[in-house]
This record gives C-alpha cells, structure tokens and sequence, in this order.
C-alpha cells in the first residue's frame, strides 16, 4: 500500500472522544437556553426582575411567569412612564396665548391711587419732606374753607360732574375747546380737552406753613385754570410734559431722582382726591371739561 493510500484511510478516523473545547467552539456557543422551554436561542432575552434568560417565545413577564413581578410594579409607580410631547405643546393656539397675555396685561394694570389710600403711610414722611398728596390735601381743605364762606360757586369746579346745566356746560366745554393749548399735531379727533391748575405751594412745612396756606388761598379755581389739549393715544407721563411746556412750567421729571422735585398730575373723582399714574393712557385717565392739579413732590 503507498503512502497517500495510507495518509487518506487515516483521515477517515476521527477519535470522537476527544471533544473540543470550550474555547475552540467558537460561534456555536453564542446561543443561550431559555430557562422556561430549554430551547437554544442565538438572540436570548434577560429579564432584568428575575435575572433569567428567555427566548422570544418567553420574554415577557406574562408568559414565564416572571417571580419579580412585584418590583416592576412598584417601578411603574414609582416613576411614571413619558408618552412624548402632546400636540398642544407641538402646535400651540397663538389665539388662547395672545388672549392669556392680554388678560395678565389688564390686571397687572395699575390703577389710581387715592389719598384715602396714602395719608396714613405718608404721615411721617410729610413733615420731613415736600408731600405732594399732603400738599393736595391742605389745598382742598382751603379751598372748600372758602367755598362754605362765600356764596361762590368755586364747589362745583371740585366735582367730575358738574351739577351745572346741560346749557353751561356745553358753552364752557366751548370755551374751552377754542382757548385751549397743546401740540398743534394732534388730530383734532385725537384731542383730550381738560383745564389744568398748577399748585405751587412751599415746601417747608415748619417756617412756611403760613405762607403755603396764604399761596393756596389766593389761588381761584375757576380763574387760574388753563385750557390745554392732549392726545388720548399719549401716556399720561407724555401729555404731563407736554402741558408743562405749554403753560411754562418748570419740569425736570426727566432729569431729576428727587422725588420732592418732580410733577405730579392729581383729579377729583366722586369729590374723591386721586393721584394719575404716568405710565396709563391719557384716554383712560381724561375726558373732556376734567380739571387736574400739578403738585410737585413726593409720591
């Protein structure tokens, strides 16, 4: 017998008793046996609540009746699942916002003060330094003084509503019309018509008092207030500088961080005193025939 005869018939033999090893069985022994059927898997599934492997067949908790079935219960409710962005979120209603925007707008508006609302805190402050709500307040009281003492009607002038005849007041809304100063640039249709009274008094309380009290007796409503125009569309911080440069009153609200130093724009509403805030429209704040009162000092 030749040698390749040989070499061939030996190949033919294989001692089955020498099984490979672990190492050397390479990708047969990627697969995993499913601890519920015993069936070999090459893609198993390990249950993270039991700490077994499963295949497809058996992978969820349901169908091997997985023992940790507690722990994922407690996980669901413990930390609740994320379903994603809702389509509120992803197409908002520009609509709801603007009108959500509009209402915080209107009640974060704010409102006139009174000085029923202040006379109690700026008591002490009062004394110290130049109050305009104080200074409105002992003009009013004077003036009143005298309005009892005499058969004028001065009284009238210190209500919103004046309780003169339809008649009177139409010709004195008249008078007002034709007199009155403002920007020429306003639309006549966009003119607010109000009489404006400066109230200068002095600003010691102590030394001045006296002559502050005699300032304000002499002033007469009904003949020291000026026709002035505004625009309804402007601020009322707008239409206060406007009237000041129209009736050449010294204002440095602009300029100035003293309070004691700056203009003020106060009304009668009801016969109730009340301070205009700058920063509402004058559209809100006027109408026509109003009187105000500039006082300078602290609010």
């Amino acid at each position: 017998m030749s040698k390749a005869t040989v070499s061939n018939s030996t190949s033919l033999f294989i001692d089955k008793s020498k099984a490979p090893s672990k190492d050397d069985q390479g990708i047969i022994d990627i697969g995993k046996n499913c601890a519920k059927c015993s069936q070999l898997d090459f893609l198993p599934f390990h249950c993270e609540f039991c700490n077994l492997t499963f295949c497809s067949n058996h992978r969820t908790l349901e169908s091997h009746n997985c023992v940790g079935k507690d722990k994922f219960q407690t996980s669901r409710t413990g930390s609740p699942s994320y379903d994603g962005p809702s389509a509120k979120s992803l197409f908002p209603d520009n609509d709801e916002r603007r009108r959500t925007l509009n209402q915080r707008l209107q009640n974060s508006q704010p409102k006139p003060t009174t000085i029923l609302e202040k006379q109690f805190r700026v008591g002490d402050i009062a004394k110290k330094t130049p109050n305009a709500f104080s200074k409105f307040n002992k003009f009013l009281k004077i003036q009143r003084e005298k309005s009892a003492a005499s058969s004028s009607a001065i009284s009238k002038l210190f209500s919103s509503k004046s309780k003169s005849s339809a008649t009177s007041r139409t010709v004195e809304l008249g008078k007002l019309r034709k007199d009155a100063k403002g920007d020429a640039k306003i639309p006549a249709n966009d003119r607010i018509y109000i009489w404006s009274l400066y109230i200068n008094g002095n600003s010691k309380e102590s030394s001045g008092s006296s002559r502050e009290s005699d300032e304000f007796s002499r002033i007469n409503v009904e003949k020291d207030r000026k026709p002035i125009f505004v625009s309804k569309n402007w601020v009322v911080g707008r239409a206060l500088d406007s009237i000041a440069d129209n009736l050449k009153i010294p204002n440095i609200n602009n300029s100035t961080n003293k309070s004691e130093e700056k203009l003020n724009i106060f009304k009668l509403d009801e016969e109730v005193p009340v301070h205009v805030q700058n920063n509402i429209k004058s559209i809100s704040a006027f109408k026509n025939g109003d009187i105000i009162y500039l006082v300078r000092g602290t609010i």
